[in-house]
Formats: C-alpha cells, sequence, structure tokens
C-alpha cells in the first residue's frame, strides 16, 4: 500500500489547484455580483504565486526570517512555534514584473489594485466591488491571467471555463488603447500646427536639447515629428561585460512612458505606447570603471585613508 503525500503549500501545483477553485467559485456567479469581483481577486493572487513558484519557491519567503527560505525548499522547521511567512502580494507582483519580461509594468499596477480592492472589502466596511462596474477591471483581469498562464506553459482554456469570451475581452483592450492613443495624438497635432513658423522652430530646438541632455530612449514624437524620449522599466537579465577597467552592463527596457515637450504630448502605458507603435523594447547601457564596480579602493582612496589615520608605532620590525 503506498500513501500519496500532498504538495508543498507553496508549490506551483499547490497554488494552482487552489487558484482554479477559487476561479470556479467566481464563475459560479454572474460577473455584476460582487462575489465575482472578490474571488477573482483572490484566484489572481494565487495565480501570481503559483508563477512565481514555478521559477522557485523561494521567492516567496519573507526573507526578515531565515526559516522561511527553508520552510520554502521542504526542510522541517527548526524552531518551536514556527509559522512560515511569505511575502505580501505587492511584492509578488514587483517580482514578477521584473522576471516576467511580458508581466509589465502596467499589468503589475493592475494587480496591485485589484488585490487592493480585495483587501478593502475584507477589511474594512467599503463595498469595494459592488459599484465597480466590470469594464474597469475584467478584461485587464483576463490580461493579467493570460500572461501568467503563458509564463507556466499554459493558456487561458487551462483556466477559466470560457476562455474564447476572455480573449475577446482581451482583445478589446488593444482596441481601446489604439482609440484613446489616436485621440491624443491627432488633438498634439492641431495643437502644433496651430503655431507659426517661428515658435515651431523654437520648440523643436529647445525639444533636441532636452532630449539630448535628459535620460531616456530618443524617438520622433509620432504628433509633430520632433526629438523625444522614452522611459522604461528594465526587463529581463543583466548581461555584463568586463573590458580592462572598464565594466559594461547592458539591460532590455520594456517602455512606459513617452514625452514630447515641443507638442506636450505625453503617452503612459505600455498598451497605448504598443498601439502608436512606440511599444518596442530597448536597451540600457551603463559604463562604470572597474574600481567603481567591484566597489576597490583607488590609490587615491588609499593615500587618503593613510592621512586620516592617526601615527603609531610599529613594533613588528
Amino acid at each position: 500500500m503506498t500513501t500519496e503525500s500532498s504538495p508543498h503549500p507553496w508549490s506551483e501545483e499547490a497554488l494552482f489547484g487552489k487558484a482554479l477553485l477559487y476561479v470556479e467559485q467566481m464563475e459560479s456567479h454572474t460577473a455584476n455580483d460582487w462575489q465575482f469581483g472578490l474571488w477573482s481577486a483572490l484566484s489572481l493572487e494565487l495565480l501570481a504565486r503559483a508563477a512565481l513558484a514555478r521559477i522557485s519557491p523561494v521567492l516567496l519567503a519573507d526573507a526578515r526570517n531565515w526559516r522561511n527560505l527553508t520552510h520554502a525548499i521542504g526542510a522541517a522547521p527548526t524552531a518551536r512555534k514556527f509559522s512560515p511567512a511569505s511575502v505580501s502580494a505587492k511584492e509578488v507582483f514587483d517580482r514578477l514584473q521584473e522576471l516576467i519580461p511580458e508581466f509589465t509594468k502596467e499589468t503589475a499596477d493592475f494587480c496591485t489594485v485589484h488585490s487592493g480592492r480585495r483587501n478593502s472589502e475584507l477589511h474594512t466596511g467599503e463595498l469595494a466591488f459592488t459599484s465597480l462596474g466590470t469594464s474597469e477591471w475584467l478584461p485587464r483581469y483576463y490580461a493579467a491571467c493570460e500572461v501568467l498562464l503563458r509564463s507556466m506553459g499554459m493558456d487561458l482554456s487551462s483556466f477559466l471555463s470560457d476562455a474564447e469570451a476572455a480573449r475577446a475581452m482581451i482583445a478589446s483592450l488593444a482596441d481601446t488603447a489604439a482609440k484613446a492613443v489616436e485621440r491624443d495624438i491627432k488633438a498634439r497635432t492641431r495643437f502644433w500646427s496651430d503655431k507659426n513658423e517661428e515658435e515651431r522652430k523654437e520648440a523643436l530646438a529647445r525639444a533636441a536639447a532636452w532630449a539630448t541632455r535628459h535620460a531616456g530612449h530618443r524617438v520622433n514624437c509620432p504628433a509633430c515629428g520632433s526629438p523625444a524620449l522614452v522611459q522604461g522599466n528594465p526587463s529581463g537579465t543583466v548581461t555584463t561585460d568586463v573590458n580592462g577597467d572598464v565594466v559594461v552592463q547592458r539591460q532590455s527596457m520594456l517602455p512606459s512612458v513617452f514625452e514630447c515637450i515641443a507638442c506636450e504630448l505625453r503617452i503612459a502605458g505600455f498598451s497605448k505606447l504598443s498601439a502608436c507603435g512606440l511599444g518596442n523594447a530597448f536597451r540600457a547601457t551603463s559604463t562604470y570603471s572597474a574600481a567603481e564596480f567591484f566597489d576597490l579602493y583607488t590609490e587615491d582612496d588609499l593615500e587618503e585613508a593613510r592621512n586620516e589615520l592617526p601615527y603609531e608605532d610599529d613594533f613588528n620590525e
């Protein structure tokens, strides 16, 4: 006779299985019921924890107590009355944003807000999901689920009873973003065309100088054609090259904000940036001296330290 051992509570299998139970509870209610929203938030957090556990359950451990790390790897507790603690939902989303390139800041921010609604529902007198229209959050919920599932080698059909409807809602996000950003670009184009030739020359010169001085990925503005900047968030691993006494690090960046000071166009959010052709990843490069990178002391540092030390006899000669 053999006995089956239950999976570790912080394992991908256990967390995904519980997320499935919660999403089944969600789907047992209609989308405009507050229970639907509550169960969606609970299932989203568990799915996110499962995705993080797939990379390693250790990433779920609250590092303030090292025993949480040993619990994550399945070791028996070594202290009495030990109760394992995992990281907060926000920390889970922050870690996923850094570890899974598709899990953008925009997605992480939505997950954090949706998790916050759950906290308000459970821990305050606020009816967080009662007056919340599904158009405000449901497509983004499905989009977040799709990214998390894909990172685990699955798709929406592995999680939802009506994956096609969910995909249609996700597609609507792109349409909405495209319409919104098109409207903004047209408004700024009109604003630019209303300027006279001298005003445009001055604004163009100012934009060129600004884009050169400030850090960011330089692009041409889709509204006025002036030099502008895209800011981004780190995505993926850092590569490091050491060449003599110079260390160069490179990392991919996913666009998050575009700004043009010439026509005052500003676009925030990866979905909107992608809709207008500004969503391509770019590379950030940082250059350091070897002493700076490896935190080494230079000869000047050593000489300065010697001068600051009081003189003492050397009795070891």
